[in-house]
């Protein structure tokens, strides 16, 4: 509209409102208002800077494909319920065709038909119609809506962390294939990947890292990870063995040979237990036989001397 206002320019200018634009002032309208809501959508992409909000809207943007399937099936109702009010005989004037039913019939399922039931009464087949869309859209395609967004959203919410790494790194790879090489280039001078990092004052590591400061009792280490060899470093010098390495593979060995020598020990007690209990068992049967018969034969010798 400005170019079409040059020719109708006077003090006020740069200006969008002239006559020569007055056609065309609708149309830039709408094409500003497209050109305005990309932009917001194109800033969706900074939420990569954080891993929480990243995970968010990946979770929204998986959880709206659900939407399309309620819609289809949204639009398949109106359309079947449209048709078949707009061929039935009813004073209602709100439904009077097609179009202007399946409006009437989406503004009740989002609730914002100005118009009351009552004013149907007068035509009961039409009120049937109306409750049995309603009950179809309202009560069964929302809630089914409801769960199926819930379902979702916790099949998606146990690796959403790990999805918006993965947005990030794609973000990360895209913006990468755009920038300048010479850009490249001074981005990696400038972390100094070359210079050997410190693991504590003084004790110089590797280079090829970026040394990042916490404090002591974040993560507290009890052995040393690092394992430190002396002599020279040469490639071809092989690295010296690892006695304390086998040092405690040795002394996993003898534990274990120790508890078997236990285990065997205690086995072979068991199994002599058990065989010394039946063997004394027979042996105290056998005593009190022999006890009992050297009784009974005393008696007998009694009785026969005492017949004598």
């Amino acid at each position: 509209p400005m170019f079409h206002c040059l020719p109708e320019a006077q003090e006020e200018f740069p200006s969008q409102t002239c006559y020569a634009a007055e056609k065309i002032t609708y149309i830039y309208s709408v094409f500003c208002m497209g050109a305005m809501a990309i932009h917001w959508l194109l800033l969706i992409d900074l939420s990569v800077f954080s891993t929480g909000l990243s995970a968010f809207v990946l979770v929204i943007s998986k959880v709206l494909s659900e939407m399309n399937r309620f819609l289809i099936t949204l639009l398949w109702l109106l359309l079947t319920f449209g048709s078949a009010i707009s061929v039935l005989e009813h004073p209602y004037f709100e439904m009077r065709d097609i179009p202007n039913t399946a409006i009437a019939l989406f503004s009740i399922t989002v609730r914002l038909f100005e118009d009351d039931y009552r004013s149907m009464i007068d035509a009961m087949p039409l009120l049937c119609i109306v409750f049995v869309f309603v009950t179809a859209s309202c009560v069964v395609l929302l809630n089914l809506l409801i769960a199926q967004i819930n379902c979702s959203y916790m099949f998606i919410y146990q690796d959403m962390v790990g999805f918006a790494r993965l947005n990030r790194a794609d973000v990360i790879c895209e913006t990468l294939e755009k920038a300048p090489e010479e850009t490249w280039l001074k981005f990696v001078k400038t972390l100094n990947l070359n210079e050997p990092l410190e693991f504590n004052e003084g004790d110089v590591g590797l280079p090829g890292g970026i040394q990042v400061l916490e404090l002591a009792g974040v993560h507290p280490v009890t052995e040393d990870s690092i394992l430190r060899f002396g002599g020279s470093c040469a490639l071809d010098t092989p690295w010296p063995e690892d006695s304390a390495h086998h040092e405690e593979e040795d002394k996993y060995t003898r534990i274990q040979k120790m508890l078997k020598k236990v285990l065997k020990r205690v086995s072979k007690k068991k199994i002599k237990g058990r065989g010394g209990g039946r063997g004394g068992g027979v042996d105290g049967m056998g005593a009190t036989n022999s006890s009992s018969g050297n009784i009974s034969s005393a008696m007998i010798s009694e009785d026969s001397g005492g017949s004598v």
